[in-house]
């Protein structure tokens, strides 16, 4: 993994932009590709910034379960969305994205950077390393960063010394953005709109986008790793640090639309970054699963209003009815995990995932944007530490908070009477009596379910979920005696006597069906029942096999990691209960 190893297929991507002067501005000489200068570096860093965002939630999407395929297959080669059998998966693009188009062209940049002294190139091309190398170690554990360009075979440094490195990196990254020799050094040159598409070149923003980093990196402390009093209060007072900050502006990397990489990666055209090393979205041939559409959503069958598809106002924004198929064409259908679609079914009769007749979706829209943050993150982060702070009530207000902010997202607005109708001003009141009555009756539950709904499309959906174990009913996993991912819903259709009293059925998160049976329908080593026990969920994802496999076995094999589907099943670091705040069924489980 030598430097030169990863310049070798990053120089590729400075070409791609080669005379995109309306999108990048890049123009790189194709007799000289090695050399770059950071005004050329800085545009491509940016914009896979945003497309490991697309990569991570590519797989989430589906690893989180709120999205599945028609298809029941227990192999193939999309493992995320079959069988979860991922070791003869050819490669992972989140892998490739953090090592050769991120980490190759930003060591470049950085180095450049010194020697002219701009130090605003410096500070980016660090928080975005940061941000890189969060997202990678939380889904493949330990990795390669103190060596990984200086030899052909580096060392995996372990998870817990990334995350040591992380935490110190964000804290000096915080330190430097307030230091007017950096920020404002004579030296610095001028960073254009077409170099940083997504704050054209302000630092302040840029630091407030690394403290909302920061928070991220101490949540992970939630809810089992140092789950204390004062590491809550200190999140807290991070999220109020950004928040309560006038120049907070999400990170959004905005898409022009037009052809390729021009377009939003989770639009329509569904553009494939790099042919081989990257996947367009399957939306077009996707539907919402179960837990996510009736559970979450509230998606509920025999619904008898032709106005309202589902409890939630956020239902038809995410995805559309298409008017087409069998009765009740207004519906919001869903389909079990991996279970597959009835011979019956078209994919048509299922949602339009890009919401295209509504056009609601930001994120769906091939003139859209990836965010790399968002407020709806932020607070969802101070709610979950308030909450295990001990102060639920400020957690509950919070929570509401972010829902509401991710509704403005999707431009829901409390809807008046005489305008809207009376379904869905109801609608709108229901869902807030349902889902969040108030305080009194406030959990872990509730806060959660509602930032994965907020997640959707974001890699923190199943980052959530991994740090919270898949906890549910059907594993036995609880947090404050709850288990999260059990919801409860409604016991009949959504009539026009519908009420609250009628929400006393549930639903649990359980595997998808037609798992990969060597892997995953075998008693594991610790539980004696692999349809129950935590230990069958998946928590990480195998090396890429392109790379790591071919160049780098010795130390996958020092790992444990080679070939080894039980490598799949080891928890992150975070997920171990060592706050003690987790219990389970299985008295065994947390050995």
């Amino acid at each position: 993994m030598k430097l030169q190893r990863y310049i070798i297929f990053s120089i590729p991507v400075l070409l791609l932009f080669t005379g995109c002067d309306d999108f990048l501005d890049v123009n790189t000489s194709k007799d000289s590709p090695t050399t770059i200068t950071v005004d050329q570096a800085l545009p491509t860093a940016c914009f896979y910034a945003a497309q490991e965002i697309y990569d991570h939630a590519e797989y989430s999407v589906y690893l989180s379960q709120a999205l599945t395929t028609p298809s029941k297959s227990q192999t193939g080669v999309y493992a995320y969305s079959q069988g979860w059998e991922f070791l003869s998966m050819n490669r992972h693009p989140q892998w490739r994205r953090h090592y050769y188009d991120l980490g190759a062209n930003i060591v470049e940049m950085i180095r450049a950077a010194e020697k002219i002294d701009s130090k605003n190139f410096i500070l980016i091309g660090r928080t975005i390393m940061l941000q890189s190398t969060m997202l990678t170690t939380d889904i493949f554990g330990p990795m390669p960063r103190s060596t990984a360009y200086t030899t052909t075979s580096p060392t995996f440094d372990t998870q817990e010394a990334i995350y040591e490195w992380m935490y110190k990196e964000a804290d000096e990254l915080a330190a430097l953005y307030e230091n007017e020799a950096w920020v404002n050094n004579p030296a610095n040159i001028p960073i254009t709109e077409k170099m940083d598409r997504i704050y054209k070149g302000d630092m302040k923003k840029w630091g407030l986008f690394a403290k909302a980093l920061r928070a991220r990196l101490w949540l992970r402390k939630l809810p089992n790793w140092e789950n204390n009093p004062a590491v809550c209060a200190k999140i807290v007072q991070m999220v109020d640090e950004v928040l309560n900050d006038p120049d907070w502006q999400e990170p959004l990397y905005n898409y022009p639309g037009g052809t390729n990489e021009q377009n939003c990666p989770w639009g329509t055209s569904a553009p494939v970054i790099n042919a081989w090393e990257s996947r367009g979205n399957r939306l077009a041939t996707s539907m919402p699963s179960k837990f996510f559409a009736y559970g979450l959503l509230g998606a509920y069958p025999n619904r008898l209003s032709t106005r309202l598809s589902a409890l939630d106002p956020r239902t038809e924004k995410l995805m559309t009815p298409r008017g087409t198929g069998a009765a009740g064409s207004e519906a919001i259908r869903w389909l079990e995990s991996n279970i597959g679609m009835d011979v019956s079914m078209k994919v048509t009769f299922y949602p339009d995932l890009y919401a295209t007749t509504s056009l609601s979706n930001p994120y769906t829209k091939n003139n859209g944007y990836i965010a790399l943050f968002t407020d709806e993150e932020l607070l969802f982060i101070k709610a979950e530490a308030q909450y295990w702070g001990g102060d639920k009530t400020a957690a509950y207000q919070t929570t509401k908070n972010a829902v509401l902010r991710n509704f403005a997202r999707f431009n829901i607005k409390e809807p008046v009477q005489a305008v809207d109708g009376t379904n869905a001003v109801r609608r709108y009141q229901l869902f807030f009596d349902v889902r969040l009555p108030g305080p009194s009756t406030f959990s872990i539950a509730d806060l959660m379910q509602q930032k994965y709904i907020a997640m959707y499309l974001q890699p923190e959906q199943w980052n959530d979920m991994r740090r919270y174990n898949y906890s549910s009913k059907t594993n036995g996993i609880k947090y404050d005696d709850v288990a999260v991912y059990t919801i409860t819903t409604c016991h009949k259709g959504f009539g026009t006597s519908f009420t609250v009293a009628d929400f006393n059925a549930e639903y649990s998160l359980r595997r998808p069906y037609n798992l990969y049976e060597p892997y995953w329908m075998q008693a594991d080593a610790i539980g004696s029942n692999a349809e129950l026990s935590p230990n069958a969920w998946i928590n990480r994802l195998n090396y890429d096999p392109e790379t790591e496999d071919k160049y780098n076995r010795r130390e996958l094999e020092r790992l444990g990691a080679y070939k080894n589907h039980e490598w799949l099943k080891k928890r992150m670091i975070w997920a171990y209960n060592t706050s003690g705040k987790a219990t389970s069924s299985d008295a065994t489980e947390w050995k």
